[in-house]
């Protein structure tokens, strides 16, 4: 089998065995190509209630926030709409976790920065969450000429260690939030989130496997601003014809180490069995891609951003709800959006994916 292979229409046939079996004999060294996979099934469009999602029966869920660099900069009100409706939503839908994919602000300034301390204060004591900064949340003005953000004083170190789901920041820069894991549960299965800085250095995706390596048991999710393009494929910038590379930004052009998807793909994510899915952000739209790492685990990528949509995005967010049924566990994702009161009905922003 080829481990770079990618199955961009998840249509993988799917063994009987639980990912989670697949960790407890990965960890012990006897995962094998027959991996369980996670797999599409297809569009799906279940009825509504006052026009929400439909809970699903046992499920426990997580959000995924694309770019509120709009909403900081002009719409504040609609930054406050997704976070009010995780917290009132937060025992319908059992609400575990909340994954910002980046470009939190426009221009890396105090006021934004502010603005976004305020809008995601609502989740502080309610859903725990991880942020990783966007291209737009670094330099002078969000202009990447450097990896310099405001966002370590709006969320500090100390604000960080009192979220009990917070694990640690990176070795190297141990004052900094910059790149961090976190982890946390829903039912019986275990989660560690990578949030990682945007074109992550060399270094960087050394610590993150490290982190990785160190939990075996839990399934892994890397969160990263810039991975996926809008086209469903990872950045490569070793091609051309792609939309806002990394590689393509100030600091990045001169930088030993700079990663884009591609690399991220081969240094940190098909290497370790235990990864089961990446979130990312930087270009408007819903994407994904299905791909097969070196130990035959199936790894669910997914670009989720609006920011391009009226008003910087509407307030569309993703609700993940995440239910055990036999023979395998299920993911129903679906985008919805608090301030329209209406959510996503293609293929790319409601979907259900086998675990």
């Amino acid at each position: 089998m080829d481990p770079s292979a990618d199955n961009s229409n998840f249509s993988l046939q799917s063994n009987r065995s639980s990912r989670r079996d697949f960790l407890k004999y990965a960890a012990m060294g006897l995962a094998t190509a027959a991996a369980p996979r996670l797999v599409f099934c297809g569009e799906t469009k279940p009825s509504t209630t006052d026009g929400m999602p439909v809970p699903v029966d046992g499920a426990h869920s997580f959000i995924v926030l694309p770019d509120t660099q709009v909403y900081a900069m002009s719409f504040p009100e609609l930054f406050h709409a997704q976070t009010e409706w995780i917290v009132k939503n937060r025992k319908r839908y059992n609400i575990q976790f909340v994954l910002h994919a980046g470009d939190v602000v426009q221009h890396n300034n105090h006021p934004q920065w502010k603005l976004a301390r305020a809008a995601m204060s609502r989740l502080d004591g309610n859903v725990p969450y991880a942020i990783c900064l966007g291209n737009h949340d670094l330099g002078p003005k969000g202009s990447t000429k450097n990896r310099d953000s405001y966002f370590g004083n709006h969320f500090p170190l100390d604000f960080w260690k009192k979220q009990p789901t917070f694990g640690g920041v990176y070795d190297r820069e141990p004052q900094k939030p910059d790149n961090s894991f976190h982890l946390f549960s829903t039912g019986d299965d275990r989660w560690l989130v990578l949030a990682l800085e945007f074109a992550p250095r060399d270094d960087v995706l050394r610590w993150a496997g490290e982190v990785v390596a160190a939990y075996p048991n839990h399934q892994a999710i890397l969160l990263t601003h810039a991975y996926l393009n809008k086209d469903g494929k990872r950045y490569d910038h070793t091609k051309k014809g792609q939309t806002a590379p990394p590689h393509h930004y100030p600091c990045f052009k001169s930088e030993a180490g700079c990663n884009d998807g591609q690399m991220m793909w081969e240094k940190l994510v098909s290497k370790h069995p235990n990864f089961a899915m990446v979130f990312c952000g930087h270009v408007c739209t819903a994407a994904r891609l299905g791909s097969t790492g070196q130990n035959g685990n199936q790894v669910n990528q997914f670009l989720v951003d609006y920011q391009n949509h009226p008003n910087g995005g509407d307030s569309w967010l993703r609700l993940c709800q995440l239910a055990d049924a036999s023979p395998s566990q299920k993911i129903q994702s679906t985008d919805y959006a608090p301030k329209l009161g209406k959510r996503g009905a293609a293929d790319n922003t409601n979907f259900c994916i086998d675990l």
